[in-house]
């Protein structure tokens, strides 16, 4: 069993990592910035630490002893500048802290979209933190996801809450931007195989669910879950994208997330990656959906 020392614990990915790492008999270091968050983990069994990533100067003690690091903090959503630091400063901060206290290996949890273009401040950041990974002279697997899903995520989450709770679903843009979605217990699934086994080691592996589907065929498909039927609406892009904007800088907040308004496909190399690599066959659109109607949980 292996002494981890683990990022982005409460977020989506992470809350269903963590007990599954336990089960496994991990022993888990958990940096977290606020130490509310800490309560849940410690009674999980964790040992939590509490400081900002941006400043090694509050945790790289805690790397003593750690033989992985699993990476998955991340910021989705800000100004440029406040993406580039979290996604590529702190990844920065996190790779020479492993680097002085001999840490042998890491896994990060990166993006299909990631890409060596600055106008996608975000896709952009986590390109950098890979190249950063990769030339740190530490093991790692990285693994590049498409869209994921699953039991409080917010993308499903919000088009859940669109449908149940709005007299019509509104689709932002042609509806026809092509996503890959992966569940959340698949990806947990491939990080505990990456830990327990050499052969993924220094390698990126792209991972998407068994389907591509399309926005508007996402859309459809939740409303065949709920038995609902509901006329669904395209609305123009950019006015949309003003529009959530002004709402947000009022404090209220919206079931789009940022991943609505890209243009770009999330779709991974190939279909076959976690069935060939990893060995089991991963969950269908449907199938998480009857996982989060189940749980009675639709939006974080």
């Amino acid at each position: 069993m292996a002494e981890i020392f683990l990022t982005g614990a409460t977020g989506f990915v992470g809350r269903h990592l963590v007990p599954a790492l336990i089960r496994e008999g991990h022993h888990l270091r958990c940096l977290v910035r606020s130490a509310s968050k800490a309560q849940v983990l410690r009674a999980l069994g964790c040992e939590v630490v509490v400081g900002d990533l941006l400043d090694s100067r509050g945790w790289q003690d805690s790397l003593q002893g750690t033989e992985l690091i699993i990476h998955l903090a991340s910021l989705h959503r800000g100004t440029p500048s406040q993406i580039h630091r979290t996604n590529v400063e702190g990844t920065a901060q996190l790779v020479t802290a492993a680097r002085a206290h001999n840490v042998k290996r890491i896994i990060y949890l990166s993006t299909v979209t990631a890409t060596n273009r600055p106008a996608w401040p975000y896709a952009h950041s986590v390109w950098l933190a890979e190249r950063l990974i990769q030339e740190s002279l530490l093991g790692f697997t990285i693994l590049r996801c498409s869209v994921i899903v699953g039991p409080g995520d917010p993308f499903l989450g919000g088009i859940l809450y669109l449908a149940r709770h709005w007299p019509v679903v509104p689709i932002v843009g042609s509806g026809q931007t092509k996503f890959q979605p992966v569940s959340v217990h698949d990806i947990v699934q491939c990080i505990l195989r990456a830990i327990a086994k050499g052969q993924y080691a220094n390698r990126t592996l792209t991972i998407g669910g068994p389907e591509v589907l399309s926005y508007d065929q996402i859309v459809r498909t939740v409303l065949e879950a709920l038995q609902l039927e509901k006329r669904v609406i395209h609305l123009p892009r950019r006015a949309t994208r003003f529009f959530v904007r002004g709402l947000e800088r009022l404090g209220m907040d919206t079931p789009f997330v940022p991943g609505h308004f890209l243009v770009r496909d999330h779709i991974a190399s190939s279909q076959t990656v976690i069935e060939d690599a990893f060995g089991f066959r991963p969950h269908t659109l449907r199938e998480v959906l009857e996982t989060i109607l189940a749980d009675g949980v639709a939006h974080p």
